[in-house]
């Protein structure tokens, strides 16, 4: 049986939670104005991770775009940073899209 919590103890961990949550939601819709046309095009934000203090944003593409959008991650990651004016990413991670 677990141990039950005090609500003051639980209520900052929720409120850190929806942060990054509205986060990632204002950033999935402002996505093309925040990165561009041209990235736009070719990737889409999947999701964000929080492991060690680092928050890691998902980029899912296709294939053949993997390539240039990883040489092109520092970018991406300074235009999401500047439209939050804040380091809210620190490092971006790739995914293949499963879809055609």
């Amino acid at each position: 049986m677990s141990k039950a919590k005090k609500i003051s103890s639980l209520i900052p961990k929720i409120f850190k939670s929806l942060k990054q949550n509205s986060n990632l939601l204002e950033l999935k819709a402002n996505w093309k104005q925040v990165v561009g046309k041209n990235f736009s095009d070719k990737c889409f934000v999947y999701g964000l991770k929080k492991i060690n203090k680092k928050n890691i944003l998902i980029i899912e593409s296709y294939e053949n775009d993997l390539l240039e959008l990883s040489y092109s991650s520092e970018s991406l990651k300074k235009k999401i940073n500047t439209f939050f004016s804040t380091e809210f990413i620190d490092v971006i991670k790739f995914k293949k899209s499963l879809q055609n």
